[in-house]
């Protein structure tokens, strides 16, 4: 009989909250991995608010949830971590902020990142201009201005699309590309990848990330596999590798989860 009851409380928890709406999402992640010699350790934490409720669908992964709604936001979010080497150890902080708006009356989309490292004079900041040209693909025009430290400015220009597409199994397929102009090193850089969603909690992805002149012949490559699980629509942990990361030469290790309320 208890058996039973705590049974029919767990299924009441588990479809109230598959059923409730949500405004705030709070992330953290933990990275490591080398930096030539340097051992990296550090914490990403973040929290974006939506605008307006985040509905859930019942017929798309709950990852996707927000995109389909075009429920427009803004976020904050503050990264802090070490480095390790021969008993020495530095530490570095930095914080960005942002936001993205898109509704469903209009299928424009403006995104806009800002990111300052402390005690240094860094700057960046991401624009981008899009389209919904289906109400599950989108396409963007990027323009990345960066002020690096002790030096002079730079603004480089790309493409970036998604589209998420629905399956005859059910199940949905996240495909993702971009294209960056590196003006500052006379290649481009491309990036190639999906998800694969397995119903609405489960997904794992594989990524491919390289820079070239002429995009068939690689310089420089990475590629990253993640994977992704809702074990109620509220709350979603998630981890990744990154082979040959491009932020920091090396392979590059995260564990995360986020909370939705």
């Amino acid at each position: 009989m208890k058996r039973t009851l705590l049974a029919s409380l767990l299924s009441v928890v588990s479809i109230s909250s598959m059923a409730a709406s949500y405004q705030h999402e709070s992330t953290v992640h933990y990275n490591w991995g080398d930096v030539a010699q340097a051992d990296l350790q550090r914490f990403d934490l973040s929290h974006r608010f939506y605008l307006t409720p985040v509905q859930g669908n019942v017929a798309a992964p709950f990852a996707e949830a927000a995109f389909l709604g075009r429920n427009s936001s803004v976020f904050g979010d503050y990264v802090r971590g070490t480095l390790k080497e021969d008993g020495l150890k530095e530490s570095f902080s930095a914080w960005r902020l942002g936001g993205k708006y898109m509704d469903s009356s209009h299928n424009f989309y403006v995104s806009f990142e800002y990111e300052s490292i402390n005690r240094s004079s860094t700057k960046s900041a991401l624009t981008q201009l899009g389209y919904f040209f289906d109400s599950d693909w989108l396409v963007t025009f990027d323009i990345d201005h960066t002020r690096p430290d002790s030096t002079g400015t730079r603004t480089e220009f790309g493409f970036s699309t998604k589209k998420l597409m629905r399956l005859p199994t059910g199940d949905h397929l996240n495909v993702e590309a971009s294209y960056r102009d590196l003006r500052s090193t006379s290649r481009n850089a491309y990036s190639f990848g999906g998800d694969y969603y397995f119903g609405k909690e489960l997904s794992v992805g594989l990524f491919y990330d390289w820079t070239s002149k002429n995009m068939i012949s690689t310089e420089r490559d990475s590629f990253t596999v993640r994977g992704q699980w809702f074990p109620v629509a509220n709350l979603a942990v998630r981890a990744s590798v990154s082979f040959d990361s491009f932020e920091t030469g090396e392979d590059l290790y995260t564990l995360g989860a986020s909370y939705r309320f």
